[in-house]
């Protein structure tokens, strides 16, 4: 399986896993071969990349870390809650009741969430999901409480550690809710107050939980902290070490991983393995001992990537462990110098 921009898609290709739209709404089914039609329905729609099924090694599959319908689920949870102010304005008690009437549904996702990542013996993250332009913060949300709770799972928390570190992270971007989207899409660089508006959106976010707790207090200290740094570089508070909640920590760093492994309108998605070796270099303030524990369930090359080797062979991840990030299992098929197929093997 690999991932293919919907402009390289041809007629044949084999989709590997099912393709939403926007809305979440099912187009197209694992199994089905592409057709011009489809190719075309998909470019209008913005549908940015498709999984296909890789001709190389057709016998392996990828699997998410959640099921499908769970990471759909909590899409359009997401998608419910930073919407809440459509119909609403915010800071008014309406806009905060709305808000307070998902807590029971946040609680069974996040609970959904926990029970299938504790029923996975290995937990490597292997695939980068897809977005539109349209619904990547309801991608987003869902995502960093995935990403966050792998690490909190690792890291031996209690499963009501857990259910807060979930919630927290999922709601890490409440207060964007508040920012006009107009600036937050904005694709040229931002004006300084506009930037500094951006910047409040944490302590927004706090404030909305407080007025009407649809979450714990140490969750909404994940809200509020989430983009402060261990440097003292971070805000809104600019804080440093251990003034920083150990959950926070987890949720800033499942917060910049997955925006970056992202295509964005100003910028292509970076490759995993890049994205570590950013964090590896020790810049940006992050935790180094919760980025050891995070990294070593997230695949510096995902199953499907063609790697060179030291060796000067060339070949396909195939399966990726826990603990050995950077040391996958490779098919080889060619050499560097050489590309005539050579017989299969794994090594």
């Amino acid at each position: 399986m690999r991932k293919v921009p919907v402009w390289a898609l041809k007629p044949g290709m084999e989709v590997a896993r099912q393709v939403y739209d926007s809305n979440g709404h099912l187009l197209l089914n694992a199994g089905v071969r592409l057709e011009v039609e489809y190719i075309q329905s998909l470019k209008k729609l913005n549908i940015p990349a498709v999984y296909v099924v890789n001709p190389l090694i057709p016998d392996i599959k990828v699997e998410d870390v959640i099921l499908c319908d769970t990471r759909h689920k909590a899409m359009r949870l997401a998608q419910k809650i930073l919407t809440a102010n459509l119909n609403a304005p915010p800071n008014t008690r309406s806009f905060v009741s709305r808000l307070f009437s998902y807590k029971k549904e946040l609680n069974e996702v996040v609970d959904e969430i926990i029970s299938q990542l504790l029923d996975c013996r290995e937990l490597v993250i292997n695939l980068c999901g897809i977005r539109t332009v349209d619904n990547y913060t309801f991608a987003h949300s869902a995502n960093v409480a995935v990403l966050s709770l792998i690490s909190a799972t690792a890291m031996g928390f209690s499963r009501s550690e857990l259910r807060t570190v979930g919630q927290g992270s999922f709601l890490h971007d409440l207060g964007k809710s508040l920012i006009s989207p107009s600036v937050l899409n904005k694709t040229e660089q931002l004006l300084p107050e506009e930037r500094q508006e951006i910047k409040q959106h944490p302590a927004y976010g706090y404030d909305l939980i407080k007025q009407q707790p649809f979450a714990d207090s140490v969750a909404a200290k994940i809200v509020y902290q989430h983009h402060e740094r261990i440097d003292g570089q971070g805000y809104p508070e600019g804080i440093t070490g251990r003034d920083i909640h150990v959950y926070s920590k987890i949720c800033a760093i499942a917060d910049v991983y997955d925006a970056l492994v992202s295509d964005r309108p100003y910028r292509p998605a970076y490759p995993p393995h890049r994205v570590l070796e950013m964090f590896q270099s020790g810049e940006g303030g992050y935790d180094p001992e919760i980025f050891q524990v995070f990294s070593q369930h997230v695949a510096a090359y995902p199953v499907g990537t063609v790697v060179g080797l030291s060796n000067g062979l060339i070949g396909i991840v195939v399966q990726n462990y826990a603990g050995y990030s950077t040391r996958p299992k490779v098919r080889v098929f060619c050499e560097k110098d050489n590309l005539e197929r050579l017989p299969a093997y794994e090594m």
